[in-house]
């Protein structure tokens, strides 16, 4: 890619980041056709012994400790365990979100949203297990920090309208929805909503997917020894890297009808012409060669995703503007 990914991730420092994230790394695999690769091999290696831990242990040992700390991860996207593409991605310690604009960790987090591609919003089922309500909407958006983590869109003055013909993902990622399996899902979706309404504005030219996850539907019930069943780990990334890459097709179909556009000129004209521009015409031949082959190759990797996400897409609603929407993944 010309440009690298880059994926931010915000959440209450009890919203089970952490969890999603080393879940993320190790378990999508078994479950998937998809598979991730840390960059730094020793940092692949403590994510799967933490996710032997959840799965092995029991108690308290079984969960990893509450990040203290930004942690920035590097990771390639494989199909079939072949790489398929590479992105980096910040987990931003939740407690950090109450410190003043003048901490380096805000500063931090301002140049990398400034340089993202797209955000992750954790929110707990816990905060969600019961009805929000006008009582208690409130407290809760102080609780799992939603207020902030909406706020943060505005005081970054990220300009994303449609004009800049350009989508920027966010996913609100319910963690923990072993909590909410009793609720029915359209009431909990609208809760979600409440919790950030201008991203569902009239033409505010956000796209919004919220996605249920959880490790175990027994865990609500019993962390400690409840079993570990993970559904939906893999949505989230494989979604905002489809909508990403369905953006750099779009600007790459762009560049290649113009270099198109480009010759067409230069081939129409008479004999001396084209003998004068002769260099120019091979150069442009080639760059459009190449960006033919990279075209051709973006398109490949959203067709591997549109298969994943094409079974998983029935257990999340995604939204433009606040209109649900579909995904034709055909």
């Amino acid at each position: 890619m010309s440009e690298k990914i880059k994926i931010l991730m915000l959440g209450d420092s009890r919203s089970g980041k952490t969890c999603f994230m080393v879940g993320m790394y190790t378990a999508i695999q078994d479950s998937s056709t998809f598979s991730l690769k840390a960059t730094d091999p020793d940092e692949g290696i403590r994510l799967t012994l933490l996710w032997s831990a959840i799965v092995d242990g029991t108690g308290d040992e079984r969960w990893p400790p509450t990040a203290d700390q930004n942690t920035i991860y590097n990771f390639e996207l494989c199909y079939a365990y072949k790489p398929l593409i590479d992105f980096e991605w910040l987990d931003y310690r939740g407690s950090s979100m109450l410190d003043l604009s003048s901490d380096d960790n805000v500063r931090e987090l301002r140049d990398y949203a400034a340089e993202s591609n797209g955000f992750f919003f954790c929110i707990s089922g816990k905060y969600l297990k019961d009805p929000v309500t006008d009582a208690n909407l409130q407290k809760i958006a102080i609780q799992s920090k939603a207020n902030l983590m909406g706020k943060y869109l505005q005081y970054l003055s990220i300009d994303r309208r449609p004009a800049r013909k350009k989508s920027f993902p966010i996913i609100i990622i319910v963690t923990q929805y072993d909590y909410c399996y009793r609720r029915e899902k359209r009431e909990l979706m609208e809760d979600v909503k409440k919790m950030f309404p201008p991203l569902f504005a009239p033409n505010s030219g956000w796209l919004v997917m919220i996605c249920p996850i959880t490790l175990g539907k027994e865990l609500a019930q019993d962390k400690d020894n409840g079993k570990i069943e993970p559904k939906n780990l893999d949505v989230p990334v494989a979604f905002v890297l489809y909508c990403i890459l369905a953006e750099q097709a779009r600007s790459q179909q762009q560049e290649v009808r113009k270099i198109e556009d480009q010759l067409d000129i230069l081939e129409s004209s008479n004999l001396i012409k084209k003998w004068i521009n002769r260099a120019e015409i091979r150069a442009l031949d080639r760059k459009l060669k190449k960006a033919d082959i990279q075209l051709k190759k973006t398109i490949q990797m959203i067709k591997i995703l549109e298969q994943d996400l094409s079974s998983n897409l029935s257990s999340t609603d995604i939204y433009l503007s606040g209109k649900k929407i579909k995904i034709d993944l055909n």
